[in-house]
């Protein structure tokens, strides 16, 4: 079995000089809206990303192709970490490229949403979702499921992150 970390692709310093504090991958740029200098790449990997938008004080996470297992928890783990050190109140999430999740994936994103957002503030998700059927019915089932256990929030579905980011900036 491969070492996890040989799996990772994480910025280093030496991205961080070559590309300019400013880098924002190209699968995350339609709601640069403000321009870069007001969002910071926080989480970067070949798999996801992870942006704060610092004026509209919001969590942006990217995922950038289909995701195995072990890619798919990283990148929630990570969210998760961000979302309660930042303590933001509006998660976008755009699931467009991730494809259709395990059942145990569903099983354990559940657990840890519950975890992660009892201890956060927040208020309002926004997902972008796929045109898949499937990947919708998924969304929609968990987010049921986080809601039984998990404080209070409201979550819309798009499919396009400019809506959703429009919808959390209005909200």
């Amino acid at each position: 079995m491969a070492n996890r970390a040989d799996n990772l692709k994480r910025r280093t310093d030496e991205d961080h000089v070559g590309a300019g504090h400013n880098y924002m991958p190209e699968a995350c740029m339609s709601v640069s809206g403000k321009g870069d200098a007001d969002r910071e790449l926080l989480y970067h990997t070949d798999y996801v990303d992870i942006i704060f938008d610092k004026p509209n004080n919001l969590l942006h996470v990217c995922w950038r192709r289909s995701v195995k297992s072990h890619e798919y928890r990283d990148g929630i783990e990570e969210t998760g970490r961000h979302l309660l050190r930042l303590d933001v109140g509006k998660l976008l999430v755009n699931n467009q490229r991730m494809g259709v999740l395990t059942m145990d994936d569903q099983g354990w994103l559940a657990k840890i949403s519950i975890e992660v957002i009892s201890k956060s503030h927040l208020k309002y998700l926004a997902i972008v979702s796929s045109t898949d059927a499937l990947q919708q019915m998924t969304n929609e089932v968990l987010d049921k499921r986080v809601k039984v256990k998990a404080p209070p929030f409201i979550t819309q579905y798009f499919l396009s992150e400019e809506d959703a980011l429009e919808w959390l900036v209005a909200a």
